[in-house]
């Protein structure tokens, strides 16, 4: 086997994942009052503190994040998203910002706590592939709505950081993260992203692959990652390269042998 043929060899070996330098990790907020069903009132509902174990866990997620090269910190506008990632900012002398669009889901205008008991109906028809269905509520989103509204905030972020180094944190919610990703990259389902919900700090990691955001990583689950068009023609061009120079090498043997 040739130089060529063994770099060829690797190269091909490496394809299916060029990333590009920047990482993005999409981070699920720890456990608030509204996860755990002490939630008193709609606006705690719509915007609830951490619990005592939330808080526990955003303490234990600044030590992972303390392995990462972290660069810039992102949150939604409520209070358990900026809480849950306090601790690593403190850490990292980070300052997170903070943009209302990568808000969670609006289920609509909630009079009583009484009014969430029908959620769940309707995040079981977006699993069923009704994603335009909407709880029985004033203002309700369905999910296109949600993903019309966060799409273009992700965008921007990864836009802002796809020609920088280190990591960038992204913290939201369930829905608004792991039900929009499939939206958002393309190389993971909805169908999987709804067999696989975020649980609380749970971290999706995407990186950029011929520029375009892909999920490697879900909550510890490997993901796949196609091989960009871009990089199957690149390297058939290298194998274009390959035979034209072995064929110059053969008719100058035979001039000169």
């Amino acid at each position: 086997m040739t130089n060529f043929a063994r770099f060829l060899t690797l190269l091909l070996a490496a394809a299916p994942m060029p990333a590009e330098a920047t990482s993005f990790l999409f981070i699920r907020h720890a456990e608030s009052t509204a996860n755990a069903g002490t939630a008193a009132t709609p606006q705690e509902v719509l915007d609830p503190p951490l619990t005592a174990l939330g808080q526990q866990q955003a303490l234990d997620l600044a030590k992972t994040l303390a392995t990462y090269d972290v660069r810039a910190i992102y949150t939604s506008a409520y209070q358990r998203t900026k809480l849950t990632i306090a601790p690593t900012a403190a850490a990292l002398g980070l300052a997170p910002v903070a943009d209302a669009r990568t808000n969670e889901w609006y289920f609509g205008d909630v009079k009583s706590v009484a009014d969430l008991a029908s959620l769940n109906g309707v995040i079981g028809q977006w699993a069923a592939g009704n994603t335009g269905a909407r709880a029985n509520l004033p203002n309700a989103e369905s999910l296109d709505e949600l993903a019309a509204r966060v799409l273009p905030a992700l965008q921007e972020i990864i836009d802002a950081h796809r020609n920088d180094s280190g990591t960038v944190v992204i913290v939201g919610h369930g829905a608004e993260t792991g039900f929009v990703m499939p939206y958002f990259a393309k190389n993971v389902s909805a169908g999987f992203a709804f067999a696989n919900p975020m649980r609380n700090t749970g971290i999706i990691q995407v990186d950029l692959v011929g520029g375009q955001p892909v999920v490697t990583n879900w909550q510890g689950i490997a993901v796949a990652v196609p091989e960009p068009a871009t990089w199957t023609m690149m390297l058939v061009g290298f194998g274009m390269v390959a035979g034209a120079a072995r064929y110059r090498r053969r008719r100058t043997m035979a001039r000169i042998g």
